[in-house]
């Protein structure tokens, strides 16, 4: 019995050992929503702020490659840690198109982020397909590659699992 728990343990532990980590928020962090995610430069766009501590005070700021931009104040509203604010916001009508993060942060140090993209305002939107190119000029491409740690966890933690299979089949037989 106590080589099978030494065993257990040590492929636990590998397991363990092989997994990628991430990044855990712990509960109570703020957290913004900018609805819609994509918007005409001179448009609205409403920002969202939830888990927060009714009666804090957060600063908004527009953050792009060359520009920082502040879009005014939000205070949290609610009972308990149920707090959070919805306010509307008019972006610049001269903003230039691209990616942007809208931040919404506290005096304390407290911070929570979302993406945002602009396009050309309505007066000159051109009726034919909509691109967004980043400040670069270069277009904008989704990088789906997953690093060469992720791949050797994922194959370290499936490998580890079918030894551990293949083992428990092997002694119940």
């Amino acid at each position: 019995m106590r080589r099978h728990t030494l065993c257990t343990t040590s492929i636990a532990a590998a397991i363990l050992l092989f997994l990628p980590l991430g990044v855990a928020f712990a509960h109570g962090e703020p957290v913004i929503r900018v609805d819609p995610a994509v918007a005409a430069a001179g448009g609205s766009i409403t920002v969202t702020g939830t888990e927060m501590e009714p009666g804090e005070v957060f600063n908004l700021v527009l953050e792009g490659a060359a520009t920082s931009l502040s879009l005014g104040q939000a205070t949290a509203e609610g009972e308990g840690e149920e707090g959070g604010f919805a306010v509307i916001v008019s972006l610049p009508s001269d903003l230039a198109p691209g990616s942007y993060r809208v931040r919404a942060s506290t005096e304390a140090g407290e911070t929570a982020v979302a993406d945002l993209t602009v396009t050309a305002s309505a007066a000159e939107a051109d009726p034919g397909p909509a691109m967004v190119e980043e400040p670069s000029g270069e277009p904008h491409l989704l990088d789906r590659v997953r690093s060469p740690g992720q791949v050797a966890g994922i194959a370290a933690a499936s490998a580890a699992s079918a030894i551990l299979g293949v083992w428990l089949i092997r002694r119940r037989t």
